[in-house]
């Protein structure tokens, strides 16, 4: 890994203050969507940030009001899943809108409202997985949905039922990690074989938490973090490291600050973990990363501002945090962690 230089820089606040909200790219323009408001209720806002502008503005609201939702870009069109809808139930509202043509249009809905799914896009299609329904049971769920037909087709479903999971798209092969049934941590790693159609059950997550974190790079899967169970063991430092050629996973060094629900993503060839929940239930503002060559931790400068539940995404060498809850509430503040490589 090439060593170089992490610094924080802060963009202009969103507009409306958030948690749970999704953030997409498109170009250099990133699009925040939905989210909950102060009061925890879900909101229809839909901004979109120019990067080179250091710019935002406000678009066209969603027809329904959502957080948490699956997304995700195909061409110059932005499809909206699910997610969590008014009084906390799923939803099973697809929306999509047009970027150039500035408006949204209600597009075939999910077979059943669904909460906590994940997604990724493959041959331009979206690939959803998992969820919860409205009677709280979680789902084995694997669909894709064609945008140009408008049309959903149910694949080989997971073997493992569960909403809340994260998923990967690694040398073509879809990994679905971890995710919660009923409130009860689910430690089941499962990978699909696209042109098989086959799952291979996978060795379990080493250790059981709630709202721990994951990224992937070319070949490795991280789980950082969460909430132990019972919740009375407090946070976790968990660093568990999953290799996807070697269908094996090692325990890293322990993450120094033990803490749940932050920014991660893969920056500078090392992970990035950015802000959270730590003791005693506090949003953070430090940030430390992983070298897994190394299998060491560093930390480096903290956020400007706390973040925890908040948006996250990769573009370019910058981790952009979006919004989430800060010390005093639903925050709007936008900040990216830039990478610098040694020249």
């Amino acid at each position: 890994m090439a060593g170089g230089t992490f610094t924080w820089e802060t963009w202009k606040r969103m507009f409306n203050s958030r948690v749970f909200a999704l953030p997409l790219l498109h170009g250099d323009n990133m699009y925040i969507i939905g989210g909950c408001d102060q009061m925890g209720k879900p909101i229809t806002a839909f901004e979109m940030y120019e990067t080179k502008k250091r710019k935002w503005h406000n678009l066209p609201e969603m027809p329904t009001a959502r957080a948490s939702p699956a997304a995700a870009i195909l061409g110059d069109k932005i499809i909206v899943i699910g997610g969590v809808g008014e009084g906390q139930n799923p939803v099973n509202a697809v929306e999509m809108y047009n970027i150039k043509a500035k408006k949204w249009e209600k597009m075939e809905p999910l077979s059943e409202a669904l909460l906590g799914l994940s997604s990724v896009v493959r041959d331009n299609k979206i690939i959803v997985c998992g969820g919860m329904g409205l009677d709280t049971n979680p789902k084995d769920t694997l669909c894709a949905y064609d945008v140009e037909t408008n049309t959903w087709k149910q694949m080989k479903g997971m073997p493992t039922a569960r909403y809340a999971t994260y998923s990967f798209l690694v040398n073509e092969k879809l990994y679905v990690c971890g995710g919660r049934q009923g409130k009860l941590p689910n430690t089941a790693l499962e990978c699909y074989d696209f042109t098989e159609d086959k799952w291979e059950k996978l060795p379990d997550v080493p250790s059981k938490r709630v709202f721990a974190m994951y990224t992937a790079s070319d070949k490795h899967i991280f789980s950082m973090g969460g909430l132990k169970q019972p919740a009375t063991e407090g946070f976790s430092d968990a660093c568990e490291v999953f290799d996807t050629e070697k269908k094996e996973w090692k325990i890293g060094a322990s993450m120094p600050t033990k803490r749940a629900d932050f920014a991660i993503g893969v920056l500078g060839g090392k992970v990035v973990c950015a802000g959270g929940l730590g003791g005693p239930g506090k949003p953070l503002e430090t940030v430390e990363v992983y070298d897994w060559e190394h299998d060491n931790w560093t930390k480096i400068k903290d956020m400007p501002t706390t973040h925890c539940s908040c948006a996250y995404i990769l573009k370019d060498d910058k981790l952009a945090v979006i919004g989430g809850l800060s010390t005093t509430g639903p925050s709007s503040c936008t900040e990216a962690l830039n990478f610098r490589p040694d020249r």
